[in-house]
Order: structure tokens, then sequence, then C-alpha cells
């Protein structure tokens, strides 16, 4: 009888098991080739001094709060295109591509001038006043990255959503190989380049970036693959009800995101206030936490872009026996991660800084890192089931509740007055992410 039920459950569920693997599997390639990089930047840079490392953290978590707001808008294409692409209609997805293309680059402008107000600000947001000199020059290279990367949003998310997902892994992976070589020469003036330090490595990523906007741009505009999307594109005209459109599907996912973040870039203030060596800690373990978050975030998006499929073709069962199956492959993984960090934690830590007191700091934040990635994997799952059929509003409401609502009380709460610091700072974490991902699996039953 139990094998009986086995088999039943597997004939059901294999194609989707494979679909969604096949469109993860270079998602995640590539997401873990960004994580390769974000070591490389943190290992070089924790190698050089650790000032430098504590003003690039700070720095990067204020600029993840934008690149994931402006990733999260862009998410909004799935449904969108997904749907399209059911149709097998080059000259309406070629029409789609620049109304989203349109929709996502006023969003970006939208951040950049957001974030130029929050370049006056740093004197005042309660930072080590020693950092400062190293945060301001590369802020602003960083910010220069923008550009690039904004345009790279839409046209990775534009090709995922009609399942050529194996495209980004090859432009990431050769982006990111750029990145670490351009590191390994500016930051320490090797190959005949002066010595730049924490600015080498900014201008690096802002080389990177620009290589990855250029290359898929060059794809899509000329080759075969791509030639009657582009002449959609060439030909049609953005009109306000689809600009509408665009925008009513895509910003919900951007605040959700951005709310998500957003605690995190809390998070990282309050870690301020506590120094230098608990700034450069919460760093390495964000860099841990990446590690098992590009894993399986790579399956809510392959599942996303399959449920996007089947929302275009009206088969709401298919539709629920997918999101099943990735749920089941994102827990799989999120375990496999927890693994890796209860196993080699403190060997991974020991690769970022030689610092003793940071290692310390960082290694006793093993355990709170554990516990909340089984919330994240839950909310990622089913926030993305809800974006492949296109119920972002939903997602909105969520995020608002779980991260605006229990995630930035809690994080205070429990890191000042309960005295827990950068612990109970994760302990907020795994509450709030778990909180969504309650949230977001009722939606989306409900929604069926």
């Amino acid at each position: 009888m139990y094998l009986c039920s086995v088999n039943t459950y597997w004939n059901r569920y294999r194609k989707h098991y494979r679909d969604i693997s096949r469109l993860s599997g270079p998602i995640m390639v590539a997401q873990l080739g960004t994580i390769v990089t974000a070591y490389a930047d943190t290992i070089m840079v924790g190698h050089y001094t650790t000032q430098s490392l504590a003003a690039a953290s700070f720095v990067t978590n204020v600029f993840n709060f934008i690149i994931l707001l402006s990733l999260g808008f862009s998410y909004g294409i799935t449904p969108l295109v997904g749907a399209l692409q059911a149709l097998n209609s080059d000259s309406k997805v070629g029409a789609m591509l620049r109304g989203i293309t349109v929709a996502n680059l006023t969003f970006g402008a939208i951040l950049l001038l957001f974030m130029t107000v929050f370049y006056f600000l740093l004197d005042h947001l309660g930072q080590p006043k020693e950092l400062l000199p190293l945060i301001r020059p590369y802020y602003l290279i960083i910010f220069a990255s923008m550009v690039p990367i904004f345009f790279t949003h839409v046209c990775r998310q534009f090709c995922d959503a009609l399942g050529h997902t194996s495209l980004g892994m090859w432009i990431f992976i050769t982006g990111n190989l750029l990145n670490i070589a351009g590191n390994y020469m500016l930051i320490f003036g090797h190959w005949g380049a002066p010595e730049m330090g924490l600015n080498g490595a900014g201008w690096s990523t802002l080389g990177a970036r620009l290589f990855m906007c250029i290359a898929y741009m060059a794809v899509i505009m000329h080759t075969k693959r791509y030639q009657g999307i582009w002449k959609g594109f060439l030909a049609s005209r953005v009109k306000m009800p689809e600009l509408k459109n665009i925008v009513q599907t895509s910003y919900p996912i951007a605040l959700q995101m951005g709310l998500e973040c957003g605690i995190f870039t809390f998070a990282l203030i309050v870690v301020g206030w506590f120094g230098t060596l608990s700034l450069a800690a919460y760093q390495v373990i964000l860099m841990l936490s990446n590690l098992g978050f590009m894993i399986y975030y790579a399956f809510g998006a392959g599942t996303a872009i399959k449920i996007s499929h089947y929302n275009g073709m009206g088969n709401r069962v298919a539709i629920g026996e997918a999101a099943h199956a990735g749920y089941a492959l994102t827990l799989v993984f999120s375990i496999i991660a927890c693994l890796i960090f209860v196993v080699a934690g403190k060997v991974i830590i020991g690769i970022f800084t030689d610092d003793r007191a940071v290692l310390d700091i960082a290694a006793g934040l093993i355990l709170p890192l554990v516990l909340y990635q089984l919330g994240d994997a839950t909310q990622i799952a089913f926030a993305n089931a809800l974006r492949g059929i296109g119920k972002t509003v939903g997602i909105m409401k969520g995020a608002i509740i779980a991260y605006l609502i229990v995630g930035v009380p809690l994080i205070y709460v429990l890191a000042v007055p309960a005295r827990l610091g950068l612990t109970g700072i994760y302990l907020a974490f795994f509450v709030s992410l778990l909180t969504a991902g309650i949230i977001f699996h009722h939606q989306f039953h409900h929604s069926q």
C-alpha cells in the first residue's frame, strides 16, 4: 500500500519536479556565481582592513535595499510575459518588453533620486565616524553601477519568463569572473594597477555590471532567437492602459522585497550602534545567509515561471501541483544549506577575516542563522507561487504585516531592551520571515 502511494505521488508530480528543476538549475548556478563574487569581494576587502570590511558592509546592505526593490519590480515581468509566452506571439511579447522596460527604468530613476538624498544623510545615521571617509567614495561608485543593473534586471527577468534561464547563467558567470579578476587587480594593486583598496572593489563591480547589461542587450537585439521579439519591440508604442497594468502587477512585489530587505537594512543600522566589530561580523553572517538564500531561491523563481505558463493556459490543477513540488524542492535545499552552516560554518567564517574578535561574534550567530532559513524558505516558495499567478497585491499586504508590523519592532526589542544583540536580531528575522510564509501560504491556497 505504501509503495503504491509513493508510485502514485511520483507519477503525479515527477513532471513538475523535472520542469522546475530544469528551469531552476541555471538560475541556481547564476545565483551561486553571484554569491561567489560577493564572497570574493568580502574576502578580499576583509583581508585588506577590518575598517574596509565594515564600510563595505554598510554600503552593500544599503544598496541591497535598492537592488531588491528594482529586482522585485522586475519580478512583475514573470506573470505578464509568462502568460503571453503560451500564446506564441513574438509581436505581443516584444510590445510587452517595451512597456516593462519603460516602467522599470522609470522606477529605477525614482530609486536613484532617493539614494541621492540618502547620501547627504550619511553623517546623521549614528555610524562609526572612522568609517565615513571610506563609506562616501565607495557609495558613489556603487551608485553609478545601479544604472546598468536596472537594465540587467529587465533583460534577465524577461528571458527567464520565456524559459530561457541558461542565458542568464552564462552572462552572470562571465560577469562574476570579471569582477573577481578586477577585485584582485584593483584592491591590492596587482598586474600593474594602482592599489585602490575598497574603492577598487567598487570600480570592479561597476565594470562587471556594465558588461552584463551590454551582453544581455546584444543577445536580445542581434540573435535569431529574439529577432521576432525585437521587431515587435521596435514596432510597438507604450500605451497607458498597458503601462498601468505593468505597474499594478510589479509594484506590490517591489514593496514586498523592499520591506523584506528593509528589515535587514534597519537591523544594519542597529548593529552599527554596537560598533565596528559587530558590523563586520554581521556582514560575514549575511554572506553565509545569502549562500542559503541563493540556493533555494532559484527553485522559487523556477516555480513562478512554470506557474505563470500554466496560468496562461488556465490549468488550475497544474498550478497547485507545481506549487507543491516547488515548495518541496525549496525545503530540501534549505535543509542542505542549514547542514552546510552547521558542519562548515566556522570554517567559512574564517575565510572572510583574520580578526579573532569578528570571528567569535560571527560564530555565535550560526544557530540563529540556521533557524531562520526554514522560515525564509517557506515565504520564498509561496511568494513566488503567488507571483506566478499574478496575485501580487496579496504579497504586498502580507509583507506589511510580517516585515513592518512584526519584524521592525521585534528587531529593536530583542537587540536593545532585551540585550540579545545580534542573536536577538536573527531571532527576529526568523519570526518575521515565518510569519510571511504562513500568510503567503494561506493566500495562495485561498486563491485556488
